[in-house]
């Protein structure tokens, strides 16, 4: 219809594990999941939000959840979208699992949010208000059976634009980022963050070290120089720096060069992505083996 608009928003179904007392040492492990009750409309859903100007969706996600709940989270395996009708017109909404990173603080209400329930899944299926948010339940449900929610994240990072090779008379190694590829790497900090980094890896190449540079200091870390995800490698030390980045628990992104891509996908075992200069893509991987990828950023448009 003439003159309706768009509404996108991002959230997540949040999870952790509840300890079941049992007879046995270190009795089983049950999944909940976090539903909130929202007063304006007296329904109870999952948590999210719509993006601030120019906001990524994932970093929209996080956000939101935080604002809502006081619960700060990490993204993990996508999650169907949803699309409904609203007063305004159509709204698509963005999902990912998402785990709580760090201590849980105290719930406090909000004029969004006023009780938030951790329930087991029949629990929430049974208390949800919409039909859109049972199926997203329902789909989260399969991936536990196959184990699939709970994923490490790997991401593969292109780096930003970087002076022209003709323009620059130094070594190359020391190429550096243009104003604009720059700007690319400050935009990528409240992406990483989103889905929770925690080591930072990147070819010795200043262009690459500058793409990653920002959001290393924004988490207070270092940065891991390889020589392996270099321009000069070989698919032998590709293939065992990656291995290495998966046997680690921690989520990682690593910044390298467009030629070297190709070796990092197959060293993965995921399909190749052709990434621009400061693109990436999002590899949720269970023990070694990938369960879903996704592109670094999701726009709001």
């Amino acid at each position: 219809m003439a003159g309706e608009q768009l509404t996108t928003a991002a959230g997540a179904v949040v999870w952790r594990h509840r300890a079941t007392p049992t007879s046995e040492p270190g009795g089983s492990r049950r999944v909940e999941v976090l539903v909130a009750h929202r007063p304006r409309y007296d329904d109870w859903t999952f948590p999210k939000g719509k993006p601030d100007g120019g906001e990524d969706l994932a970093a929209t996600a996080v956000r939101e959840i935080a604002e809502e709940t006081g619960l700060q989270v990490r993204l993990g395996h996508p999650l169907p979208g949803t699309a409904y009708l609203i007063a305004g017109g159509p709204k698509r909404v963005s999902y990912w699992c998402a785990r709580p990173v760090g201590p849980e603080a105290e719930f406090e209400p909000n004029p969004e949010v006023d009780e938030i329930r951790w329930l087991r899944l029949g629990e929430a299926r049974r208390l949800l208000t919409y039909k859109h948010d049972i199926e997203l339940l329902d789909a989260f449900a399969e991936l536990r059976e196959a184990k699939s929610h709970r994923t490490q994240t790997l991401i593969v990072l292109r780096h930003a634009k970087a002076e022209s090779r003709d323009d620059w008379n130094d070594d190359d190694l020391a190429r550096p980022l243009t104003e604009s590829g720059a700007a690319r790497a400050s935009a990528l900090v409240p992406l990483l963050r989103a889905y929770g980094v925690r080591r930072v890896v990147t070819s010795p190449a200043v262009r690459c070290a500058q793409t990653v540079e920002p959001f290393a200091h924004d988490i207070s870390t270092f940065l891991e120089i390889d020589d392996r995800l270099s321009e000069e490698t070989r698919f032998g030390q590709v293939n065992r720096s990656i291995t290495a980045m998966l046997d680690r628990k921690k989520p990682v992104v690593l910044c390298t060069h467009r030629p070297t891509l190709p070796w990092i996908f197959d060293a993965v075992g995921s399909d190749g992505v052709e990434l621009k200069a400061g693109e990436g893509v999002v590899i949720h991987h269970r023990k070694g083996v990938v369960q879903a990828t996704e592109p670094l950023g999701r726009s709001a448009v």
